[in-house]
C-alpha cells in the first residue's frame, strides 16, 4: 500500500520516484470520458428504447448528459426535457444520424428528469435522468412571465467561487436552477456566432484573478479550444466580424495590468494586433477613489463598433470609458468626470447639455456603443465624486444602467435614459455588473456587487470581503439584482443571495445554432518562452530540503510547470531546472502589489502567497528542480520531465 502525502492527494498523483507527474488539463480528462462512453455505445446494443445515458459527460456539468444510442436507418431525433410545467419544455430537432449522441441540457438538480425521445418516424422514447441535490445558490425570486421570458436562461457568473455554493448557474424563467458549472470560473459569457460560449480558462497565471486565457466551450461544459495568452485574460472579450477574438489582457505583471488588448487569431490563438494604453492615456491623472499605480486604470470592457471603426473600453480607475482608433490607436474621446484631467486633456471631455437629471459615471462597468452611437454603461457610482471630501456614503448611493447620447463633432453629451436611481442603496453594487441591450427600449441592467455588513451597504467588494471578514461570514450578505426593462416596465427581475455575480447574460440552451461534436479539444496560442535570467545566479546549498514555513507546490500541467509557495516580500528568489548539461534559471517574483479591486476571488490567498509559472515550450529533456531563496540552495527532490 502506498501512502501519499497531502500534496499529491490534492492532485490525484500516485507517485512511484521522485518523478514529478503531469496533471492532465481539462480538456485532456473530457476527452478520455467521451472515449470512454463512446467506446461502450459502439460495443454494445444500445437502441432508442434502451439508450446509454451518461449523466455530467463533460465532469463540470452535472445539469447536463448525453443520451447515446444507434438506429438501422438514419433518422432525426427530437428531444423533449420536460419542465416541471409546460412553460419550462425545452425541445430540440438533431440532424439525421446512425449513431446518436445528443447533448441534453436543462435538467433539474434533486428531481427524476424525463426526456422524450422521437425519431423522424414518429417513434417515441422516454428516458429518466435522477440527478442528486446540488449545493448552489438558489433564487431568492424571480418576477416574470413564461410569455415574456419564453424558454430562456439568465446566466449569472460568480465572483466568489470562494463559497461552495457560488457557482456559474443558469435559471429559468421560473427562478428554477437549469445550468451550472462546477469550476472555479467567472467574468464573462457570450454566445459566438458558431453557437457556442466563449467564458474563460479554468487555470489562473497570477493573482488574483488573471487566467490562462480563453476557452470555447458548449452548454455541456465541453471545451473544443483553450486560447492561451502570453499575458494571460481578464475581465471581458468579444468576437469580431472576422471570427477574431478581442481581449483584455496584460503585457507586463511587473510594470502595470488592467491596461492592454489583444486580438486573438481564431484559428491558431496568436496575438495578432495589441494596444497598450500607457501608450494612450496619462497614468496619474482623473484618477478614481480606487486608484493605485500598478492597477492605474483597470478596463473591465472591450467593445468594437463598426461604424466608427472604433475601440471602447472602461477604465474603472479612471472613472471614465475610452475611445480610440481601431487601427492607429488614436484617442478618440473620454466619457466621464473631467476633474483631475490636466488641460491638454479636456479636449477629449464632453459638455454636459442635458435639460434635466444628469450624473456622470463613476467606477463603471460593462461599457458598449449601441447600433445608433449611444453609450450604455452600468454606472457603479463608486464614492460618485473625484474628490475624497465629497464622497457619497453606500447607504446613500446608487447604481444604474445609464444611456448617454454623444456628439463627437460639437463634443457634447446627453443622458437619455437610465435605470436603478430611483431604487437608491438596495440596488448599489460597488464594483462588477453589467447592461445589456436587446432592442431599442429593450434593456437589461445586472447589479451584481450588492453587499451589506451587520445590516449596512458598504463600499467593500464582495471578493475582497470575503477575507477580510474571515471569521464573521454570518454577518456578511452578498447578493445580486437582474432586472430586464421594456419600455420603461420591469418586465423581469431576478434576485440571487449567497454570493456576488460577475455578469448576467439571457441565453437559449437550444436554438439553430446549437453547436455539439466529438473529438478532442484544441489547445492554441501559447505562452511563448519564458525568460530566463540573464546573470549567474550566486548560492549555498542547504541541506534537508526546502523548509516547511514555504508550503512549496509544484505541479506539471501538460503546457507549464507551477510553482506556488509562501514567501517574504521582497526576498530573491529564483526556480532552477538543472538539467544534464546546464541549468536554466528563472527569477520568481515576490513583491507584493496594491489590489484595490479584486473583482472576482478564485482562492484564498494572504499577500506572502506567490505564485510563478514556466512554460514548457523550448524545454526539452529530465531538469532536478532547485529553488533559490535569498542564496540559499533547497533542492526539492523533484525531477520534471519535459
Amino acid at each position: 500500500m502506498i501512502e501519499l502525502d497531502n500534496q499529491e492527494k490534492r492532485l490525484g498523483v500516485i507517485r512511484l520516484s521522485n518523478l514529478l507527474e503531469t496533471e492532465k488539463h481539462l480538456i485532456t480528462l473530457q476527452a478520455e470520458s467521451e472515449e470512454k462512453f463512446l467506446t461502450e455505445l459502439r460495443s454494445g446494443h444500445y437502441t432508442l428504447e434502451s439508450p446509454l445515458v451518461v449523466k455530467n459527460p463533460y465532469l463540470i456539468n452535472p445539469l447536463a448528459a448525453v443520451v447515446c444510442f444507434n438506429t438501422d436507418e438514419e433518422t432525426t431525433v427530437q428531444i423533449t426535457v420536460l419542465g416541471k410545467a409546460v412553460e419550462g419544455d425545452l425541445t430540440h430537432t438533431f440532424a439525421a444520424a446512425q449513431e446518436h449522441v445528443l447533448p441534453i441540457f436543462g435538467l433539474y438538480d434533486n428531481y427524476i428528469n424525463t426526456v422524450v425521445l422521437t425519431l423522424g418516424n414518429g417513434i417515441t422514447s422516454q428516458v429518466y435522468i435522477e440527478v442528486a441535490e446540488l449545493d448552489v445558490n438558489r433564487a431568492l425570486y424571480c418576477h416574470t412571465s413564461p410569455e415574456y421570458f419564453g424558454k430562456d436562461l439568465m446566466l449569472i457568473s460568480s465572483t466568489t467561487p470562494l463559497i461552495e455554493s457560488a457557482k456559474t448557474v443558469g435559471f429559468d424563467y421560473a427562478g428554477d436552477l437549469r445550468w451550472v458549472i462546477t469550476n472555479k470560473q467567472s467574468w464573462d459569457i457570450k454566445k459566438l456566432a458558431n453557437g457556442r460560449l466563449l467564458y474563460t480558462s479554468y487555470r489562473t497565471v497570477q493573482k488574483p484573478y488573471y487566467t490562462v486565457g480563453l476557452m470555447e466551450m458548449d452548454f455541456c461544459g465541453k471545451i473544443y479550444k483553450e486560447y492561451r495568452l502570453p499575458g494571460g485574460f481578464h475581465h471581458d472579450a468579444i468576437e469580431l466580424g472576422n471570427g477574431n477574438l478581442l481581449a483584455a489582457s496584460d503585457n507586463n505583471f511587473n510594470i502595470s495590468v488592467e491596461d492592454y488588448l489583444v486580438e486573438i487569431d481564431r484559428k491558431t490563438g496568436k496575438v495578432v494586433k495589441s494596444w497598450d494604453l500607457l501608450e494612450i492615456l496619462p497614468r496619474e491623472e482623473g484618477n478614481a477613489g480606487d486608484w493605485n499605480h500598478h492597477d492605474w486604470f483597470h478596463n473591465n470592457a472591450v467593445w468594437y463598433d463598426k461604424a466608427t471603426n472604433s475601440i471602447t473600453m472602461s477604465g474603472r480607475h479612471k472613472d471614465a470609458i475610452i475611445n480610440f482608433n481601431y487601427d492607429t490607436g488614436k484617442l478618440n474621446w473620454i466619457l466621464g468626470d473631467p476633474e483631475g484631467w490636466g488641460e491638454e486633456w479636456q479636449k477629449y471631455f464632453f459638455r454636459n447639455v442635458t435639460k434635466g437629471d444628469f450624473d456622470w459615471q463613476y467606477e463603471q462597468h460593462a461599457a458598449r456603443i449601441l447600433p445608433n452611437g449611444n453609450v450604455f454603461v452600468f454606472d457603479n457610482g463608486t464614492y460618485r465624486s473625484k474628490s475624497e471630501a465629497h464622497r457619497v456614503p453606500p447607504d446613500e448611493n446608487f447604481s444604474r444602467g445609464v444611456i448617454y447620447k454623444i456628439d463627437t463633432e460639437k463634443m457634447e453629451i446627453k443622458q437619455v435614459w437610465q435605470y436603478g436611481k430611483e431604487r437608491g442603496s438596495e440596488f448599489y453594487s460597488p464594483y462588477i455588473s453589467n447592461v445589456d441591450y436587446y432592442g431599442e427600449g429593450h434593456y437589461m441592467i445586472h447589479s451584481g456587487g450588492i453587499a451589506t455588513y451587520r445590516g449596512k451597504h458598504t463600499d467593500g467588494l464582495g471578493a475582497m470581503l470575503l477575507n477580510k471578514y474571515n471569521e464573521e461570514h454570518i454577518h456578511l450578505t452578498l447578493e445580486s439584482i437582474t432586472v430586464e426593462v421594456q419600455n420603461d416596465e420591469v418586465k423581469y427581475e431576478l434576485k440571487v443571495q449567497g454570493g456576488n455575480y460577475y455578469r448576467s447574460r439571457r441565453l437559449s440552451l437550444y436554438d439553430e445554432t446549437t453547436n455539439f461534436s466529438l473529438g478532442k479539444g484544441e489547445f492554441l496560442g501559447g505562452f511563448g518562452v519564458t525568460p530566463e535570467v540573464g546573470f549567474k545566479v550566486k548560492f549555498k546549498d542547504i541541506e534537508g530540503g526546502v523548509p516547511s514555513k514555504h508550503n512549496v507546490s509544484l505541479v506539471l500541467e501538460e503546457d507549464r510547470l507551477a510553482l506556488r509557495a509562501t514567501l517574504r516580500e521582497g526576498s530573491e528568489v529564483f526556480l532552477e531546472l538543472k538539467g544534464e548539461k546546464e541549468s536554466k534559471f528563472y527569477s520568481v517574483p515576490t513583491v507584493v502589489h496594491d489590489v484595490t479591486a479584486a473583482c472576482v476571488s478564485f482562492e484564498e490567498q494572504s499577500d506572502n502567497d506567490f505564485q510563478f509559472y514556466v512554460s514548457r515550450e523550448g524545454l526539452s529533456g529530465e531538469f532536478k528542480i532547485y529553488l533559490n531563496i535569498d542564496n540559499n540552495r533547497y533542492d526539492t527532490q523533484l525531477i520534471a520531465k519535459l
